[in-house]
């Protein structure tokens, strides 16, 4: 389509009325391209883009369902309306079981053929929206925009490349924060159900009682307050991919009918008899061991080689340091598109700050990092006053025991250990202090009396 006019074959053997018809698509402000030769026609298909393609059904060298065929060889999507002045319904089938758009008879109506060709254009633009919409998500989740040039990550993206096209179900292994929904996302989009529907579930998300209407549905009346039917996250990703994400958090009353559909893909919702048919491809993640959630009989074995056809293991951050800098790079910029400040690079400081850091919280956390910078800094570059806390430069000089007793020495360093360790768990759970506590073995009342001890706030951290 050239400056917004849509361009049309017309493919007739008699002359008139190909003169004629290519009059009315002129005056219809079609940009229309005519030939009495099919041959020929097909020759033009192969070099011009055409958003429609009319054509006689009866011309010497071919008829209008072999023109179809070869034009669908050359350019998939393209409607084609057929013309036939001899019209009869097993005509008429046959050519829109071979794929014509639709099928018209002559002599016609000039207003019922401008509304057929409307309706065909209409399907090319959807067509052309829906390509561009894929060629956007293959983008964004190409391998570029997942950032890592070590030799783990260039052996993931290698992985995903060759099991993308396959149905088998993957398992993602790795810490928190180090991006495996972003390697399930862009292996959906690699693979032939790009097309079909990405559903993601945090298996830890719902309660255990909700969990199985959720994922299954349920039919009206199953149980109190189900007013009508609802169609379960199963049942929604047909013909597409289904994330169960921390698949360790699954309820064990749950695992064994999510083993059933893997089984024998086919379900049944709450309250339901019939059996419903499902073709999904299952990928999960978890930052657990899963080997010792089976031994502990928290994860079915069953289950568990079922989800694990193919593994993809996520090494942490820490163990891949050459990423680092790439990473805070690209977060720098991506920060810097939003908020539309100048700011050059990072300090030496920060980067070295960055290079010898544990990050528990892994690439999220570095993201979280170089965004709280980017809106704290006053300069053209970050330096590490803009870091959090727990990044700032420590004194490393030995300590002053001159006036101090063995209990106030000890009172110091057993400070000291308290204070590194909190900021250890607040780095590890990201502020959660809820997790803090559970990990630390406090209460929350007497973890907060010791952060605003020490003056620390969670709040920095998440």
């Amino acid at each position: 389509m050239k400056n917004g006019i849509p361009k049309i074959l017309l493919i007739d053997d008699e002359p008139e009325f190909l003169a004629a018809s290519q009059k009315l698509l002129q005056r219809f402000k079609y940009d229309c391209v005519a030939t009495e030769d099919a041959d020929l026609g097909l020759r033009m298909l192969s070099d011009i883009d055409f958003d429609l393609v009319i054509s006689d059904y009866l011309m010497p060298s071919m008829d209008g369902v072999q023109l179809l065929k070869a034009a669908h060889q050359l350019q998939p999507n393209l409607p084609v309306i057929i013309l036939t002045a001899f019209g009869s319904i097993d005509r008429a089938v046959t050519c829109m079981q071979a794929g014509a758009f639709d099928f018209i008879e002559k002599p016609f109506e000039s207003d019922h053929f401008k509304i057929v060709i409307e309706k065909a254009l209409k399907y090319t633009n959807l067509v052309n929206e829906r390509n561009h919409l894929l060629q956007q998500l293959e983008s964004r989740y190409q391998f570029e925009n997942i950032i890592g040039k070590s030799d783990a990550m260039l052996r993931i993206f290698d992985m995903v490349n060759s099991v993308a096209e396959s149905d088998a179900n993957i398992l993602i292994t790795g810490e928190s924060g180090t991006g495996k929904e972003l390697i399930a996302r862009s292996i959906h989009t690699r693979s032939k159900r790009k097309t079909g529907p990405f559903v993601p579930v945090n298996c830890g998300a719902f309660p255990d009682n909700l969990f199985e209407s959720e994922i299954f549905g349920y039919e009206k009346g199953a149980f109190t307050g189900a007013a009508q039917r609802k169609i379960g996250l199963l049942e929604y990703a047909n013909t597409g991919s289904f994330f169960l994400d921390e698949v360790c958090e699954l309820p064990l009353g749950i695992q064994s009918k999510l083993l059933r559909v893997l089984q024998d893909r086919e379900l049944r919702r709450l309250g339901g008899h019939d059996l419903i048919r499902v073709d999904v491809r299952i990928i999960s993640a978890t930052n657990r061991n899963p080997q010792a959630f089976v031994t502990d009989g928290y994860l079915r074995e069953d289950l568990y080689y079922r989800l694990n056809v193919i593994n993809i293991h996520i090494p942490p951050l820490r163990e891949r340091q050459v990423d680092i800098r790439l990473l805070a790079n690209h977060f720098l910029t991506l920060g810097l598109s939003k908020t539309g400040k100048e700011i050059e690079d990072f300090s030496p400081d920060v980067l070295q700050a960055f290079e010898t850091y544990n990050w528990p919280g892994n690439v999220r956390e570095l993201e979280n990092v170089v965004e709280r910078a980017i809106a704290l800094t006053k300069s053209q570059r970050i330096e590490i006053t803009d870091l959090p806390p727990n990044f700032q430069q420590t004194d490393s000089r030995e300590p002053a025991f001159e006036e101090l007793s063995l209990q106030q020495a000890k009172l110091k360093a057993v400070e000291k250990v308290e204070k590194d360790y909190l900021l250890y768990l607040l780095r590890k759970h990201t502020g959660n202090v809820t997790r803090l506590a559970e990990e630390a073995g406090m209460t929350r009342r007497n973890l907060y009396r010791l952060l605003d001890k020490y003056k620390i706030k969670p709040d920095h951290w998440r």
